[in-house]
């Protein structure tokens, strides 16, 4: 019997040990969550951008870092892109650039607090630091090197972050593609 009662003992010490690591690891992400950008605010919208070839690629892509493309389906931007009737540019439009590393990322240009109103974001030619995009109409703005993370404005005092698509470079047919 006393063997069964220690052994019931260990168990329960193990499960108090573990409840507790459990608590603390709720609290530390309880605690991480509230300081984290929402960077999911922008409605949704068909994202879906095929370059075809590695020619579509080098003419409407981007090549070098620092460099940044606009892609709106609607008002056909940029003029002569292929368009296909199933692609679509998300909701404000596509921001494709190259980050300081040499990797393509993309973001939808519509301004996370102005939502759902459609307000676009465009490069900030004041800002003394590259890659920081602003809204127009609140201010905010945006270091698309740091993952679309506000900068200034009421962005950032609500920490509403630039909403970030995914982009497929296989190198084969289609070269790439972009979409959620």
């Amino acid at each position: 019997m006393r063997h069964n009662h220690s052994g019931s003992l260990s168990t329960m010490h193990f499960s108090l040990s573990s409840l507790r690591i459990a608590a603390c690891t709720m609290a530390l992400s309880v605690i991480c969550a509230c300081s984290s950008v929402d960077d999911d605010r922008i409605p949704p919208a068909n994202v879906n951008l095929i370059f075809s070839t590695v020619g579509d690629w080098d003419t409407y892509g981007v090549s070098g870092a620092g460099q940044y493309r606009i892609f709106i389906a609607s008002q056909r931007i940029p003029s002569g892109f292929p368009y296909k009737g199933s692609e679509g540019t998300g909701y404000g439009g596509l921001l494709l650039l190259m980050d300081p590393m040499g990797q393509p990322v993309v973001f939808d240009l519509a301004c996370p607090f102005c939502a759902p109103q459609l307000q676009r974001i465009s490069l900030d030619s004041d800002a003394t630091e590259a890659g920081i995009f602003r809204c127009g109409k609140c201010g905010s703005t945006y270091d698309v090197y740091a993952a679309g993370t506000p900068r200034s404005g009421p962005a950032l005092t609500e920490k509403y972050g630039l909403q970030r698509y995914r982009i497929s470079i296989p190198g084969t047919s289609p070269y790439a593609v972009i979409g959620r």
